[in-house]
C-alpha cells in the first residue's frame, strides 16, 4: 500500500516542547491490531496494545502484532500503556510489548482479569497491573497528562472511553462503544460527563468508525432475549449456542433463559470456563445454583435439557464447537432434534470457516437457521446516529475517525462534515500516520513514521519474519522446486548435470522433458557466473535461483518457491 504522505523526517527526534504527537502504529486501515501512540516531551505512553488474528495468506502464523519501531529511539522514556477494553484486538500483544517494556498498564477491573490470565500463560510479571474505576483519574509518567476513564456500553464489561487531559488541550478517545439505554449490567456510556467535557471545550475526539456504514442505531443488547427465547421455544433436543467468551452480558442472559427453561447449562471451551470464573469473582455475572454441569454428566439428562455454551464462533479450528463437530466430546453427539446457534457476528475473513461449521452441523442433522428466531445477536459499536450523537455531545474542535478500514474512516469524516464540521477540522489517519497538535492551536500532518506487522508463531521465542510467510504462501500455492549442483572441489567445474527435484508444483506434461530443461539453465547459470561471484555461496545461489525463477514463468506462469543447493562432489 502506498501512502500518499511522505515520510516524517524528525520522527526519530523527541517532540518539542508545545508539541504532542499521536501516532496509530495499528488499527487504522484495518479491523483489529490497535494501538495508538501519545507523545510529547515529557510523556510517552500508549493508549491499547492489540493483536490482529491471520488470515489464509498468513500460514502457520498465530497472531499479529504491531511493530513498536517507532518506540525504539524513546525506549528509556516509555511511561504507561492505557486500556479502553478487554478485547483481545486491545490487548493481544501486551505480552510481546510488556517483554521489552516492562511499564505500568492501567485498566478496568475486567479489563485486567482478563489481561492477567494472559501475562501468566506467558510467564510475565502481573504486579505491573495497575487498577482503576469508572469516571477514576490517573497522572501518566511525569504527571503533565491526565488520564480520566469514562464508562461506555459494549460487548464486554468494563469497557471505557479515555479522556486526555493535555497542555494541548483535552482529547477524548472513545474506544469501542455503544449508546445502549438497556445494558444487561445497567452501566450505561457516561454521555452527561462527555457532554460536560464538550461544555468545557474538547480539542479533539477520536471515535470508533466500525458500525458507521449502518443507518440508525444499533439495536440494544436486550432485544436478543426474544430470540434466544424462540430458539429455546423450538428446539426438542440440546441447544448448542456459540458466543464470544467474553461478551458476559450475553452469557448472563443465555443462562437466565436457560434456567427459565430449566435446562442445565455445559461450557465448553478454555475461554469460557476463564472468562465466566472471572466474571462471578468480579460479581459480573450471576449463575443460579448448581445449573452448570461437567460434560461427563451431560449423558444422565434427557436432550432437551440441556443447553451447551461454547467457543467457536468464527469457526475456529481447536474451539469447543469444532471438537463437538469432530465428535471428539464424548457424550455429546451433535443430532437430529438440536439446534446450533450462532451468537455472535462474522469477523470479516471468516466467513467461509463459519459457512463449514455449520455445514457440518447440518450434516450431523442439526438444525441452524435462524429464520423465524428474531434478533440473536447485537452489535458492540454504535451505529450512524450513535456515531454523530457522540460528536455533537462532545463538540470537538478537531475530529479524527479512528478503528476500521479507510472506507469506515473516510464515511466517518463525512458524517462530521455533514455535521457542520469543516476539511480543515477533520483529520484522517492511517497506519503510522502522525498527528501533531501544538499548544497553540495548530494541528499538522507531517508525514508517516515506521509502522508495520510482526508474525508470531506459537513456541518460537522470536517474531517470524515476514519473508517466511510469504515463501509459506508460495509452498502453499506453487509448491518448491529444488535444484541441486554438485561441484568438483579442485577444478571448481561442475561434477555432473545439476539434479531437478519437485513438491506440489505442477510440471509440463512431459516432466522428464522439462526436467532436463530446469536441469540445463541451472548449469549454464552455473558456468556463466563471473568468478566473484562462484567464490560467494550466497550470491551463487541467488543466480541460480533468478534463473530458475525466469524460464519457470516464463513457461508455466507460476511461481514456485526454487531452493538451489551447492555442494561439494565427494572425493574419488
Amino acid at each position: 500500500m502506498i501512502s500518499p504522505y511522505p515520510e516524517f523526517e524528525a520522527w526519530s527526534q523527541p517532540p518539542a516542547a508545545d508539541e504532542l504527537r499521536l501516532i496509530p502504529i495499528g488499527g487504522l486501515g484495518e479491523f483489529g491490531m490497535n494501538a495508538l501512540v501519545v507523545h510529547s516531551a515529557r510523556s510517552l505512553f500508549l493508549v491499547d496494545c492489540g493483536q490482529l488474528f491471520p488470515s489464509d495468506d498468513q500460514p502457520g502464523i498465530d497472531s499479529i502484532v504491531p511493530d513498536f519501531a517507532y518506540l525504539e529511539p524513546f525506549a528509556d522514556q516509555l511511561q504507561a500503556v492505557l486500556l479502553t477494553h478487554g478485547h483481545e484486538d486491545h490487548i493481544g500483544a501486551l505480552p510481546y510489548f510488556l517483554r521489552r517494556w516492562p511499564v505500568p498498564v492501567y485498566g478496568t477491573a475486567f479489563t485486567l482479569g482478563l489481561l492477567e490470565g494472559k501475562l501468566k500463560e506467558h510467564g510475565l510479571d502481573t504486579g505491573l497491573l495497575r487498577l482503576v474505576k469508572d469516571y477514576g483519574r490517573v497522572k501518566v509518567g511525569s504527571g503533565e497528562i491526565e488520564a480520566e476513564w469514562i464508562p461506555v456500553t459494549h460487548s464486554i464489561p468494563d469497557a471505557c472511553a479515555l479522556v486526555l487531559h493535555t497542555p494541548q488541550g483535552v482529547l477524548v478517545h472513545s474506544g469501542d462503544f455503544k449508546l445502549d439505554p438497556e445494558p444487561m449490567d445497567g452501566r450505561t456510556t457516561g454521555m452527561a460527563r462527555l457532554q460536560a467535557l464538550g461544555d468545557a471545550g474538547v480539542r479533539l475526539l477520536m471515535a470508533d468508525s466500525t458500525n458507521v456504514g449502518r443507518p440508525g442505531r444499533s439495536p440494544s443488547e436486550a432485544t436478543c432475549y426474544k430470540g434466544i427465547e424462540a430458539a429455546l421455544e423450538q428446539t426438542k433436543g440440546r441447544l448448542f449456542v456459540t458466543t464470544f467468551s467474553s461478551n458476559i452480558h450475553r452469557l448472563q442472559m443465555l443462562v437466565d433463559l436457560a434456567y427459565e427453561f430449566h435446562r442445565k447449562v455445559l461450557l465448553l471451551g478454555r475461554s469460557l470456563d476463564r472468562n465466566v470464573a472471572l466474571a462471578r469473582s468480579l460479581k459480573l455475572l450471576d449463575l443460579p445454583d448448581d445449573i452448570l454441569i461437567d460434560t461427563k454428566d451431560a449423558s444422565l439428562f434427557p436432550r432437551y435439557e440441556l443447553m451447551v455454551l461454547c467457543t467457536g464462533s468464527q469457526g475456529e479450528p481447536m474451539s469447543g464447537l469444532a471438537r463437538l463437530l469432530r465428535r471428539e466430546v464424548k457424550g455429546l453427539p451433535m443430532q437430529s432434534g438440536d439446534r446450533l446457534v450462532v451468537s455472535a457476528r462474522a469477523i470479516p475473513g471468516n466467513e467461509v470457516s463459519i459457512s463449514r461449521m455449520l455445514d457440518q452441523a447440518e450434516r450431523l442433522g442439526a438444525e441452524t437457521s435462524l429464520e423465524g428466531l428474531g434478533p440473536v445477536h447485537a452489535s458492540g459499536h454504535g451505529s450512524r446516529d450513535e456515531l454523530a450523537d457522540l460528536i455533537k455531545a462532545v463538540r470537538p474542535s478537531h475530529m479524527v475517525p479512528v478503528h476500521g478500514t479507510y472506507r469506515n474512516l473516510r464515511a466517518h469524516g463525512a458524517l462530521a462534515a455533514s455535521l457542520g464540521w469543516t476539511p480543515e477540522h477533520i483529520s484522517l489517519l492511517d497506519g503510522g500516520l502522525c498527528l501533531r497538535l501544538f499548544t497553540d492551536g495548530r494541528v499538522e500532518l507531517p508525514g508517516t513514521v515506521p509502522v508495520g506487522k510482526c508474525f508470531v508463531h506459537q513456541g518460537v521465542d522470536h517474531m517470524v519474519d515476514a519473508r517466511v510467510v510469504k515463501d509459506r504462501l508460495i509452498l502453499q500455492e506453487d509448491g518448491v522446486v529444488f535444484a541441486t549442483l554438485l561441484v568438483d572441489p579442485l577444478s571448481g567445474d561442475l561434477a555432473a548435470d545439476p539434479t531437478i527435484l519437485s513438491r506440489g508444483f505442477v510440471m509440463l506434461s512431459d516432466d522428464e522433458a522439462y526436467g532436463d530443461l530446469l536441469s540445463g539453465v541451472a548449469r549454464r547459470a552455473y558456468e556463466e557466473a563471473p568468478k566473484v561471484i562462484r567464490k560467494d555461496p550466497e550470491a551463487l545461489r541467488d543466480a541460480v535461483r533468478l534463473a530458475l525463477r525466469r524460464i519457470i514463468r516464463k513457461t508455466t506462469q507460476a511461481r514456485p518457491l526454487v531452493i538451489p543447493m551447492i555442494l561439494e562432489a565427494p572425493s574419488a
